[in-house]
């Protein structure tokens, strides 16, 4: 099966995730309207559910999709050091530090 973000008719997996994992899909802004509104139709609609979406910030892509989210209804939170390694090598590159990996 595949799942196309912007196709309206996905009845038979609405409302069913506890959870979605997502990474490197909020870059480019033509999609943004898409992938929340298929992000909030998925979840689960009672109890709890969450998406998890792994995205680098590039330019405003992210807090235009982050927009894109609150029409939606649905709430966020931004965790950029959920890691002692990762965000130790991030801090590396950001302070160029090219070697990969260490």
């Amino acid at each position: 099966m595949t799942l196309h973000w912007n196709h309206d008719e996905i009845s038979e997996l609405s409302n069913t995730f506890d959870v979605i994992v997502a990474s490197d899909c909020t870059i480019f802004k033509e999609f943004h309207k898409s992938l929340a509104r298929i992000v909030q139709c998925l979840l689960k609609n009672v109890g709890s559910s969450e998406a998890i979406l792994f995205s680098p910030k590039r330019g405003d892509s992210l807090d235009q999709f982050l927009e894109e989210i609150k029409e939606t209804g649905l709430h966020f939170s931004i965790t950029e050091n959920y890691d002692a390694e990762i965000w130790k090598r991030h801090q590396g590159f950001m302070n160029s530090d090219q070697t990969w990996p260490g």
